[in-house]
């Protein structure tokens, strides 16, 4: 008997005979995937920042395995977090990290429908479908390997479908799965109707979400196993000023006009205006004061900037959002701009709010990223 409730929990659990997750790892980690997930990865309305609070860890590993592999897209994801060169356990980490995220009974998390769909016949369509794989509940099943629908941003599942619908996503892990290519983009938006009030079951009137506080293992009484060594920052670097600062470094061979042509072509694309540039060593050597590099980019999108100081008018003080492109000590040139979202979530603002932010932060790093490998 006790044989085999063993080789129940292995088969359940896929990461079992690893190191167990270092959550202190994880939420270092998780300062880079907030640039664009939110700070609790509560993620975004719109198709590109999902959430990832409280998804099943071994979803999230598989899920962030597939990037790394080439099986899903994502250059700037890739970039930002250096996921290329992190090892399994680093993504153990962080996946364990966001899969202890408990969101859902906080109200002010709660996914409301951004689609007009038919919450009844979207019902009718996933309990005759869905269900088996993700729950009546919405809420997956790990055994099928099948995340969680209730709680997911809208425009984001919609994208999936379509993506399952296209073949340029593998549904089920199944690459000849036809589960969608009969569905209407009308029929989609009802069962997504429908995937919008399940999460609704796990609010919890007056509940406020606290992060929790990671502490450090107490000193073991036995003798104490080396450590794992201290790796360098991977991908784009957080600074250690209260975490605000996000910066990146220039490609080898990116000349500073490259980098400046490429992030001015970027931030037209993204319907970004350029409303300040300041070339400071530039008018301080025509002062004849010998300097690093430095100038500084001002972007700004108007209605943007109008939501946020309507929420609360000190948000006016990080208008227009700046990108600096700075020589540092050793003479390498870096990209460095203000982390949004990070000052927001000192406190947790309106959803609309947080959305903008994300999406800002989102915008502002593709202009860095087109700066700093030229590319746009």
């Amino acid at each position: 008997m006790i044989k085999k409730v063993v080789l129940s929990l292995l088969m359940i659990w896929p990461f079992a005979g690893v190191q167990a997750a270092d959550l202190a790892n994880g939420e270092r980690i998780n300062k880079t995937c907030a640039l664009c997930h939110g700070n609790f990865g509560q993620g975004a309305s719109g198709r590109l920042a999902p959430r990832l609070a409280g998804m099943p860890q071994e979803y999230l590993f598989k899920a962030t395995k597939d990037y790394v592999t080439g099986v899903r897209k994502n250059p700037l994801m890739i970039s930002t977090t250096g996921l290329d060169r992190m090892t399994d356990q680093d993504i153990r980490d962080v996946a364990a990290y966001l899969a202890s995220l408990d969101i859902a009974s906080d109200r002010r998390f709660n996914i409301v429908n951004r689609l007009s769909g038919s919450v009844e016949k979207g019902k009718e369509l996933y309990m005759e479908e869905c269900k088996f794989c993700h729950a009546r509940d919405g809420y997956g099943k790990p055994k099928k390997e099948a995340p969680p629908l209730a709680g997911q941003h809208t425009e984001y599942i919609f994208q999936s479908i379509k993506m399952f619908q296209a073949k340029y996503r593998i549904h089920d892990n199944d690459p000849d799965d036809d589960s969608f290519d009969e569905y209407t983009d009308r029929e989609i938006v009802d069962i997504i109707a429908f995937l919008t009030v399940l999460d609704d079951q796990k609010v919890v009137e007056g509940k406020r979400f606290v992060p929790p506080r990671i502490r450090l293992a107490r000193a073991p009484t036995r003798p104490q196993r080396p450590q794992r060594p201290q790796r360098p920052q991977l991908g784009l670097k957080i600074t250690d000023i209260t975490q605000t600062v996000a910066q990146m470094p220039l490609k080898e061979g990116v000349s500073i006009d490259d980098a400046i042509e490429a992030m001015m072509s970027k931030a037209v694309e993204l319907n970004l205006k350029l409303v300040g540039k300041q070339e400071v060593s530039k008018e301080l050597e025509a002062r004849g004061v010998e300097t690093p590099y430095l100038s500084i980019f001002q972007f700004c999108n108007p209605m943007d900037a109008r939501l946020m100081i309507i929420s609360n008018p000190i948000f006016s003080s990080y208008m227009p959002c700046r990108i600096s492109l700075v020589e540092d000590r050793q003479g390498k040139l870096q990209l460095m701009m203000l982390n949004l979202d990070m000052l927001i979530n000192s406190e947790l603002v309106p959803q609309e709010v947080l959305d903008v932010a994300i999406r800002v932060n989102r915008s502002m790093l593709d202009i860095m990223m087109a700066g700093a490998t030229g590319e746009f």
